[in-house]
């Protein structure tokens, strides 16, 4: 199960990865100049068309995937690696009787 998840947490992060990259900025290269605030101002938003849209579902499942392989590690490392280590036994020290 855990395999099944990570395949699918890589193919999800290498994927939105390239989504994000291939989406243009809002300002694009007019913002080099500085001319890009004006123009932005009186600008009807963009849509939100089918590659945001996807963008937007694989970092829910980015998100949904790497909070059950949290949990799916957890569960499984129940112990800790301090409980593995043997200390010795101290002993109180000796009193003198009188």
């Amino acid at each position: 199960m855990q395999t099944l998840l990570l395949i699918i947490h890589y193919f999800a992060c290498v994927l939105l990865i390239l989504l994000v990259l291939l989406q243009s900025g809002k300002g694009s290269a007019a913002g080099i100049f500085g001319a890009s605030g004006a123009d932005n101002i009186f600008a009807s938003p963009t849509a939100f068309n089918a590659v945001n849209k996807l963008t937007a579902a694989l970092a829910v499942l980015l998100f949904i995937t790497s909070v059950l392989l949290t949990i799916s590690y957890n569960s499984k490392a129940s112990s800790s690696v301090l409980d593995k280590v043997n200390l010795p036994v101290q002993t109180a020290p000796a009193t003198p009787d009188k």
